[in-house]
């Protein structure tokens, strides 16, 4: 057993041991290696602070490491991109699930919105406003759709921890509606439902040869004047030409039915029109018209350039393209009346909305305000990938860095402790 005496020698020797330790520290440090490297953490919550701290110390960290428990502001993650950009090296990590939103005016009298929601798929995600919640979606291969009637401010798609936000796009100016076709159920109708959701009507009714209706002023067929153009059948021939520059020029056309087979409009069709197909049930039946059961025209042999927007059966229904800088729906239902006529008990709103949905898919409708503002932060992860690349795990500080960050005053408080320390214990027992 070590006597008292033995123990305060081996207590002095590891004071002294510990006193050489600091110095040939010491002494390694004031070597003139150059600045030695910093690395510095933060997660979401601290780091504004820790932003601000590493901006006023005038040289950046040499390495910087940040844990998103949640996406950042777009201001701070601006701040780190441009810090990387002095010369920091950033690594982030995080689990954040990838939202993107998009919300879009519907070109319609009664205004609403198209909102857009990208996540991962099976996420929920809360759609909201300035005022509170508007919805909650359920993502399906990666998104969702929804109209909405009204919004205020500024719109939010919230999942998890991520919150992608946008601003409301501009008004839009909502013009005329042109419906060229010959005297019938068909054009009676869809005049009548445009007018019923606040849509406001010219038509060019044909009843017999040379002998035509005119509802409304005759005026030229050119985006001034009308949103969207309605050919119903052979009768809007005489009007080709016109058409085909009014939707160059930016205009938005449908051909329903048979007008997909005229020949002065076969630049804007997105395919040729197949052999009908009939009707699946009778419109003697009352309620058991759908537009589903109508007859078509199956829109075949369609265009590069053209879209399917419905089928039924494999065969496309409903196409769409671009031509010049208008837009073109070539429909293959028929008599859509009978649906309105022969449906269900909401068989009329139904036909009205649809048309409604057809008319402002294609509709040349500009901006009433000024241009709309940029996007808050529409799709904050995937700017937060540009802006600071792909997440990767925080490289650690290595041996000799640590050291060198140690404040040289701390160490000569130590120095100056082991010292005394020791002086004081060998006087204490009579020894020098």
């Amino acid at each position: 057993m070590l006597s008292r005496a033995e123990i305060r020698g081996t207590i002095e020797t590891a004071l002294r041991a510990l006193s050489l330790g600091i110095l040939a520290w010491m002494l390694w440090l004031s070597l003139d290696r150059g600045r030695t490297e910093t690395f510095v953490t933060a997660r979401t919550a601290s780091l504004p602070a820790s932003l601000r701290e590493w901006t006023q110390k005038g040289i950046g960290p040499d390495h910087i490491g940040v844990v998103f428990d949640s996406v950042p502001t777009a201001r701070q993650r601006d701040w780190v991109a441009a810090l990387r950009s002095s010369g920091s090296k950033v690594a982030w990590s995080g689990s954040l699930p990838g939202v993107g939103i998009e919300v879009q005016p519907i070109a319609a009298p009664g205004g609403g919105f198209n909102v857009m929601v990208s996540a991962p798929g099976g996420n929920p995600v809360v759609l909201g406003d300035e005022i509170g919640v508007i919805d909650t979606l359920n993502t399906g291969d990666g998104g969702a759709h929804v109209s909405i009637p009204s919004a205020t401010g500024i719109v939010t798609a919230t999942s998890g921890r991520t919150v992608a936000r946008t601003t409301l796009p501009a008004s839009l100016r909502i013009r005329r509606v042109l419906v060229i076709g010959s005297a019938g159920w068909e054009s009676k109708f869809i005049i009548a439902a445009l007018e019923e959701d606040g849509w406001k009507v010219d038509a060019l009714t044909h009843i017999a040869p040379g002998v035509s209706v005119t509802q409304g002023p005759a005026n030229a067929i050119d985006t001034a004047r009308y949103a969207a153009v309605i050919a119903l059948d052979a009768s809007a021939s005489v009007h080709g030409t016109e058409i085909v520059r009014y939707v160059a020029s930016g205009g938005g056309v449908i051909l329903a039915g048979p007008a997909a087979g005229i020949e002065s409009l076969s630049p804007l069709r997105a395919g040729t029109s197949a052999k009908i197909e009939s009707a699946s049930a009778l419109a003697t039946e009352p309620g058991s018209i759908t537009l589903q059961s109508l007859s078509f025209m199956p829109v075949a042999g369609m265009k590069n350039d053209a879209v399917a927007l419905d089928r039924r059966s494999g065969a496309v229904t409903t196409a769409a393209r671009r031509y010049g800088s208008g837009r073109v729906v070539q429909l293959g239902y028929l008599d859509t009346w009978r649906w309105r006529m022969s449906g269900g008990d909401n068989a009329v709103s139904e036909h009205r909305k649809w048309w409604t949905g057809v008319v402002s898919g294609v509709a040349y409708a500009p901006a009433s305000l000024a241009a709309r503002a940029p996007a808050t932060d529409d799709a904050p992860v995937a700017r937060l990938l540009q802006s600071l690349g792909a997440p990767s795990p925080n490289q650690q500080a290595s041996l000799a860095s640590t050291a060198g960050s140690v404040s040289l005053w701390w160490l000569f408080a130590i120095l100056s402790l082991s010292l005394l320390a020791e002086w004081v214990s060998r006087r204490t027992r009579g020894v020098r």
